[in-house]
């Protein structure tokens, strides 16, 4: 895999879960694999501070599963917290994926988009479309 000169990516979690496309650039980028796997397409670009994360926690009856066993010392709670799968994201190639964006687990965010600084994307977004705020949401397209 050949990448940009500012790759400072971090993967917490599972290597093997991410694949990383060709000509990407990953500026300071955390990729969190706790409940998926991460595809990245070629050519993407992304900004500082960019965080995929597919991790989540569990809440049973509005309290997070780890606190339901009070013998539980760790801060996670295991499988039961965090589910190990189905939390996949999905990015196509050509995105640029601006400084300070969140992309959380279940999305697939569609080639040749665009995702504006500081956005959360929560919903799939589809292929060439120009996606911003919280929670990100389609305002233009790629496509002219």
């Amino acid at each position: 895999m050949k990448y940009f000169e500012y790759n400072t990516y971090f993967i917490d979690g599972d290597k093997k879960r991410v694949s990383i496309g060709a000509r990407c650039g990953l500026a300071n980028t955390l990729f969190n694999t706790a409940s998926g796997s991460i595809v990245v397409g070629d050519g993407c670009a992304f900004g500082y501070n960019v965080m995929i994360l597919t991790g989540r926690h569990n809440f049973t009856d509005g309290v997070r599963a780890s606190t339901l066993n009070s013998r539980d010392t760790g801060w996670g709670g295991g499988d039961a917290e965090v589910p190990p799968a189905g939390r996949d994201i999905f990015i196509g190639s050509g995105c640029w994926i601006a400084s300070g964006v969140i992309v959380s687990g279940g999305v697939t965010i569609g080639a040749n988009s665009i995702i504006a600084a500081g956005s959360v994307v929560v919903r799939s977004i589809p292929p060439g479309s120009i996606a911003a705020g919280i929670p990100a949401q389609v305002v233009g397209s790629t496509k002219q």
